[in-house]
């Protein structure tokens, strides 16, 4: 599963990230990180972009939904 693909209220563990290294340094730079969980908080009303997200149980970070395809998760109950 991608984070793009997440729906509001979905939890997930990032897995890996796939993408260029300008977009992985910028990531990165955000907090996102292999490893951490994340929460989908919102999604904007027009292309449902950007998407808000939790990290870490207390940061939240908003991302274009473009950027957020690079990250590859895997699915927590």
């Amino acid at each position: 599963m991608k984070l793009s693909t997440m729906r509001r209220g979905d939890h997930a563990r990032i897995r890996h990230i796939e993408a260029s290294d300008a977009l992985t340094r910028k990531l990165l730079e955000m907090g996102l990180e292999e490893g951490m969980d994340v929460t989908l908080l919102h999604e904007g009303p027009v292309g449902r972009c950007p998407i808000a997200i939790r990290i870490a149980g207390d940061r939240v970070i908003a991302l274009r939904r473009r950027d957020a395809e690079a990250i590859h998760l895997e699915h927590l109950s």
